[in-house]
């Protein structure tokens, strides 16, 4: 499965600056070193609003000095295991990462492998269930079907294509 990627899946450069900065105040009050590869990898999830991989993310910084393959991976793991940005499951198995933390849900295609953000009231505040000889401690809501533009394809078979 290829993601689709448009450049209309970006956030405006103003939003991305807020959000930098609040990232940056909120990892100092939390104790956590804002390094520059942190910044970095953490600017490229706010501007791409596609949920990239690392692997995507790796793309994107790769013209920075000193930035390996291994540190983008490292660097996304730290920031999940810290609650900083979210890992986002995909039915492609592939681990994707979203910088927004406000509660909201994913839109996932199962052709195109599209996947947007979207906030459906009914499902925003859901109660965590209890599981026997579990600690539930949140529940990652995707709703799985097919986007506007591979649904009106209607039955054709669709070839993904990556554009930027």
């Amino acid at each position: 499965m290829i993601i689709n990627r448009r450049k209309s899946d970006a956030r405006p450069p103003t939003d991305v600056e807020r959000w930098c900065d609040d990232f940056e105040k909120l990892c100092r009050s939390r104790g956590v070193r804002v390094t520059p590869q942190r910044l970095a990898v953490y600017r490229a999830l706010v501007e791409d609003l596609t949920h990239p991989t690392a692997d995507a993310v790796y793309k994107r910084l790769g013209h920075l000095r000193g930035l390996s393959p291994a540190t983008v991976y490292r660097t996304l793991e730290f920031l999940s295991r810290e609650n900083l940005i979210r890992r986002v499951s995909a039915p492609e198995a592939v681990g994707r990462f979203d910088a927004n933390l406000a509660g909201h849900q994913h839109l996932v295609c199962r052709v195109c492998g599209s996947m947007t953000d979207v906030s459906v009231p009914e499902l925003s505040d859901p109660e965590l269930p209890t599981v026997s000889g579990f600690i539930v401690e949140e529940l990652d809501i995707k709703l799985v079907g097919r986007c506007r533009a591979c649904a009106s394809s209607s039955g054709r078979k669709r070839t993904a294509k990556t554009t930027s």
